[in-house]
């Protein structure tokens, strides 16, 4: 089930619904995902639970951190580099200053490789990414405006 639910946003598919039609009509799919075939796919609630089961118990940390020992103990990774990418969030939108004592979505401007400018509301993944293995090995969600500068340093450590 856990396979299901990471390889669901690498697939494009954003919703539990659409993650139970991909399950049910692509055989395939639900053998990559390491499921068996002689009985019936997932369903939506049952998704639902397990996915509201991992957030609760707050886990998904903890595999993180467990998989990257895993490729760490085999050879696998073995430098870093840091960078962040935009998460846009659907939330009601608040004034700046508020958004900084909450720790709420917040607006960010930047300029891309083109420098073009780019401004979104909502956060940041930060990610420190083996250069070889090009896995993350360490990663942080902030508010948008929260700079790149100011998370690397642990992130490295």
């Amino acid at each position: 089930m856990l396979r299901t639910l990471l390889a669901a946003p690498l697939e494009n598919i954003d919703t539990f619904t659409g993650l139970a039609r991909r399950l049910e009509f692509d055989l395939r799919f639900r053998y990559q995902c390491g499921l068996r075939l002689d009985i019936p796919a997932s369903s939506i609630s049952t998704l639902s639970r397990v996915f509201a089961e991992l957030t609760r118990k707050n886990l998904a940390p903890h595999l993180f951190e467990d998989l990257v020992a895993q490729c760490q103990e085999a050879g696998i990774i073995d430098g870093n580099h840091v960078d962040s990418a935009a998460i846009h969030a659907y939330e009601k939108k608040e004034p700046e200053r508020k958004s900084e004592l909450t720790g709420n979505a917040n607006w960010e401007v930047k300029l891309d490789t083109f420098g073009n400018k780019v401004k979104w509301f909502g956060y940041k993944l930060h990610l420190a990414v083996d250069t070889k293995s090009e896995l993350p090995i360490a990663l942080k969600v902030t508010p948008a405006h929260v700079n790149d500068g100011d998370e690397g340093p642990t992130l490295i450590k």
